[in-house]
């Protein structure tokens, strides 16, 4: 005879270590950075440690209470989150709110059908562990498309923590049902349900982590700057003066976009041009992402000056750029750049030769120069 008890045991004690290790780490990174989006997901991960004890427990108020608090908790980390990137998402337009109430409804409906007809038993606590389950799925819902509004700056760990916020959101639906089952059905839910909601929540807690702990979540929140020795502006330099310029720079926090990444310093933030695509690679950025660069751009200056600095920003790839980008398209990228960092009081550093341009294209770029003075 199959022991369903030790399936439940070892799959709850996966999901407790995976919980208390998620709340440990992210609450490290918000004393790091004081970001509330990681507390409030720290937060969610401790509630959902409770969640799993009150399972265990078989007390299907505590986990109605603790499974709110986890996806109330859940979906305002991932709002503030894309609050402080820039990207405050307007619920209404990744889901209609009204049509909630008809959905909800519906839910409960079929729940009374099935129980009308015998296939489920409506026991003590039925009613809270169906409506808890159902709104935390709606909330885990909410919080997966609205991840996807930063996927830009997040790339593919924002990808993957969609897929499992939506994917943990619609597991809980059923769960209700298969409480309600009788007994001698329950006995087998361990291996289905405890494993899948096992497996979910490991997937969620890594994925959690790892965006937490990513440069572009904290890297800027951390650093010590020391104090910025260059005038605020527009330099185009040369790659005999870029030499002086780096070793004036090699303590800094700049933010650089690169042809060579053993050129630039440890220290600095960088990413290199390329049309090679490796997987799991971030700071790889394609010649022809030009929106990318200036998503990093602004993201990089907003934060220094919050840090109470000034932001650098070293293109040394404009050549690279204009092999695969018309001039046009290049020269309305650096304006916009310009004019971030004219905003901020950053400084910009374009790395060029003057032999690799036309005539008519280096006067438009002395123009931008002149602009920025």
């Amino acid at each position: 005879m199959i022991d369903y008890s030790m399936f439940s045991t070892i799959q709850g004690m996966i999901v407790i270590i995976a919980d208390l290790l998620a709340f440990a780490l992210i609450l490290r990174v918000y004393q790091k950075t004081k970001r509330r989006s990681a507390m409030f997901i720290s937060l969610a991960w401790f509630f959902d440690f409770l969640t799993v004890l009150s399972y265990t427990g078989l007390n299907p108020y505590a986990v109605g209470f603790f499974l709110s608090m986890v996806s109330m908790l859940m979906l305002y980390g991932v709002l503030e989150l894309c609050k402080e990137e820039d990207r405050a998402v307007e619920l209404l337009k990744i889901f209609p709110i009204p049509l909630m109430a008809p959905l909800l409804a519906l839910y409960f409906i079929g729940l009374g059908i099935l129980a009308k007809i015998g296939m489920i038993n409506i026991t003590s606590g039925f009613i809270i562990m169906a409506g808890t389950h159902a709104t935390a799925g709606v909330f885990f819902l909410l919080a997966g498309f609205s991840i996807k509004s930063i996927e830009e700056i997040y790339s593919r760990k924002a990808r993957y923590l969609f897929v499992g916020l939506v994917l943990f959101g619609l597991h809980l639906f059923p769960i209700p049902i298969i409480y309600g089952l009788p007994s001698r059905v329950r006995e087998v839910y361990p291996i289905i349900g405890y494993a899948t909601s096992a497996v979910l929540i490991v997937f969620l807690t890594a994925l959690t982590i790892k965006l937490m702990y990513s440069d572009e979540f904290s890297r800027l929140k951390t650093l010590e700057i020391p104090q910025i020795r260059i005038e605020p502006g527009v330099l185009i330099v040369d790659k005999k003066r870029y030499a002086i310029l780096k070793e004036k720079l090699k303590d800094i926090p700049v933010l650089a976009f690169v042809r060579d990444l053993k050129e630039a310093s440890d220290v600095w933030e960088r990413y290199f041009i390329t049309t090679i695509t490796k997987e799991g690679k971030d700071n790889f950025i394609s010649p022809t992402n030009l929106e990318r660069i200036t998503e990093l751009s602004y993201r990089y200056l907003r934060m220094m000056e919050e840090k109470g600095s000034r932001g650098v920003i070293v293109l040394d790839c404009v050549e690279y750029l204009l092999m695969y980008n018309d001039f046009s398209s290049v020269m309305k990228f650096l304006n916009k750049i310009k004019d971030f960092v004219m905003h901020y009081k950053g400084t910009l550093i374009i790395v060029v030769e003057k032999e690799a341009f036309e005539d008519q294209q280096w006067a438009l770029l002395m123009r931008l120069l002149e602009k920025a003075q």
